[in-house]
């Protein structure tokens, strides 16, 4: 069996009024600090382990925005070895209880999960977010017809920013 599906994705760039180093230590501090996720997940799995454990650790390292950092990677310094200074990050963003629940409605939004958001300083100095997000009748996890940002189950979806909270990038333009 074969089965193809259209989905439309927003790409947003936010330029914010921010620079580079205020934007990264207000998006963190949003997210909460990084963990080690592999060797978090390898102590869970035990015969001993609950699935409230489990829940109890990965919301230890949420932060407020109900995100954490999954993954950190600064492409800038290999791009300035190459003789092109460049400030950038791309972070893989999630909570992966609500990857869970979303998976569970539509195992294909594996593909989506984690989030990834890319922050950078433009060749004018200034510090650019950029994100991915569903939109419409098009977004894999939504009820048919109605891409409010809910799944079937209830949990929130969509892209990253999708809650409309990003003060960490300061007065957008």
């Amino acid at each position: 069996m074969r089965q193809t599906t259209q989905i439309t994705i927003e790409h947003i760039v936010v330029a914010s009024d921010r620079s580079y180093e205020q934007v990264i230590e207000a998006l963190e501090a949003q997210l909460g600090p990084r963990a080690d996720w592999e060797n978090s997940a390898r102590a869970l799995i035990t015969p001993n382990t609950s699935w409230e454990q489990a829940v109890q650790l990965v919301e230890q390292q949420l932060g407020t925005s109900g995100f954490t950092i999954l993954s950190k990677i600064e492409p800038g310094a290999l791009l300035t070895l190459s003789g092109k200074p460049t400030r950038a990050a791309q972070y893989a963003i999630g909570n992966p209880l609500l990857a869970i629940q979303m998976i569970e409605h539509a195992p294909e939004v594996a593909f989506y999960a984690p989030l990834r958001l890319v922050v950078y300083e433009n060749r004018a100095g200034q510090a650019v977010v950029a994100y991915e997000r569903f939109t419409g009748a098009s977004c894999p996890v939504c009820e048919p017809g109605d891409c409010t940002g809910r799944t079937a189950g209830g949990a929130k979806a969509g892209g990253a920013g999708s809650s409309g909270d990003r003060s960490w990038a300061g007065d957008t333009r």
